[in-house]
């Protein structure tokens, strides 16, 4: 049971202080020691039109991705996922990225989103023990949130295993997010950027997107259900080294609610998503995929939650439950000898050993019946 509950929605109103000035800096970074995450402090910028998300796709890709000499779009994109493995080779930097919205604009008329911070820590340590880089973008801009995804992700020259980006914020539906200026878009902001043409150095690699925020102002008063007794059982190549794959290919976006929906988050405890999430990973075994670790998540947030706002009727006694969408091609592991960068390996991308390596890891999974 939940106390203190508040809703990542557009529907509440609060005002707050928001500092402008007149020019749109590059993000500066600097490195924390207590938590070896980048935290990366931005500052604000004026509400100027140009920032508003617009259906003009010159807009939106208004900065065009520049080919390195030598290569063109048409160019194989080398992967380091052969075209029939069974999981993700995690070859090089696992990136996490987290926009972190807690204060917005007065006329947005948002409240500032208490408690987000201790979801901000929750991600951090458990990424951090995962080994992933972590990069931490307070209370971005429209403008801002897109100059990180061209500058910091599209140009890098980083060599990427897999990227997560965290979005924590107001939403409405449609997946709209709020900035600390003015909504954008997840598919058009984000997924869109981070396709295999547009991306190049993320093709053939897990590309997680996880949204904490409404997805609108429906509730979920849930019903009640009995458990009955009966019992089911389900049942259920060519190889090249040059391959095509769809450019929206090996994306996860994983939600806090349903479409039109509310997600909820305590002031004192965090979201039940991310809070879930981060302890569904922290609980995890190292043969766990991440489809398994997702779905006790799901089960978490959607069996052992309920909300408790008493002097809100219309939020009181409600439930959430998580959406996944995804178009993964493989299993992706967080923990264990399939989870390290092949950079650390004694033995080479294509050896027999790391083969015969991978595929005893895969065959050992159990699988339910």
């Amino acid at each position: 049971m939940e106390t203190n509950e508040t809703c990542d929605t557009s529907e509440s109103k609060g005002i707050n202080e928001f500092n402008s000035d007149e020019s749109t800096p590059t993000p500066p970074k600097s490195r924390t020691s207590h938590d070896n995450a980048t935290k990366v402090q931005i500052p604000p910028t004026s509400d100027t039109p140009d920032a508003r998300p617009s259906a003009d796709p010159s807009e939106v890709d208004a900065k065009p991705i520049v080919w390195p000499s030598g290569s063109s779009p048409s160019d194989p994109i080398s992967v380091p996922t052969g075209k029939d493995n069974k999981c993700y080779a995690l070859e090089g930097t696992k990136k996490v990225v987290i926009f972190n919205q807690k204060v917005f604009a007065p006329r947005l008329k948002l409240n500032p989103r208490k408690g987000t911070e201790i979801d901000v820590k929750s991600i951090q340590n458990t990424f951090k023990s995962l080994d992933w880089d972590i990069d931490l973008y307070n209370d971005c801009t429209v403008a801002q949130i897109r100059e990180v995804i061209l500058k910091q992700i599209q140009l890098s020259e980083e060599n990427f295993a897999a990227l997560a980006i965290f979005i924590l914020s107001h939403g409405e539906d449609n997946g709209t997010i709020f900035a600390s200026d003015y909504p954008f878009r997840v598919d058009h902001d984000i997924l869109f950027q981070l396709a295999a043409d547009k991306s190049p150095n993320l093709a053939g690699k897990p590309k997680l997107v996880f949204v904490q925020a409404c997805q609108g102002q429906e509730t979920d008063a849930g019903s009640n259900v009995t458990e009955r007794d009966r019992r089911r059982r389900h049942t259920s190549q060519d190889s090249t080294s040059t391959y095509k794959i769809p450019n929206y290919a090996d994306f996860l976006i994983f939600q806090a609610s349903f479409w039109d929906h509310y997600s909820f988050r305590s002031s004192e405890t965090g979201s039940w998503f991310i809070q879930s999430l981060c302890s569904s990973i922290d609980q995890s075994g190292t043969d766990e995929a991440l489809f398994d670790i997702l779905l006790s998540v799901s089960h978490s947030v959607a069996i052992n939650k309920e909300s408790n706002v008493p002097n809100r009727g219309h939020l009181d006694k409600k439930k959430q439950v998580p959406l996944l969408y995804s178009t993964m091609l493989r299993r992706m592991y967080l923990k264990g000898p399939m989870s390290k960068s092949l950079t650390d390996e004694s033995v080479g991308v294509d050896s027999p050993e790391l083969e015969k390596k991978v595929t005893e890891g895969v065959s050992a999974i159990k699988l339910e019946d």
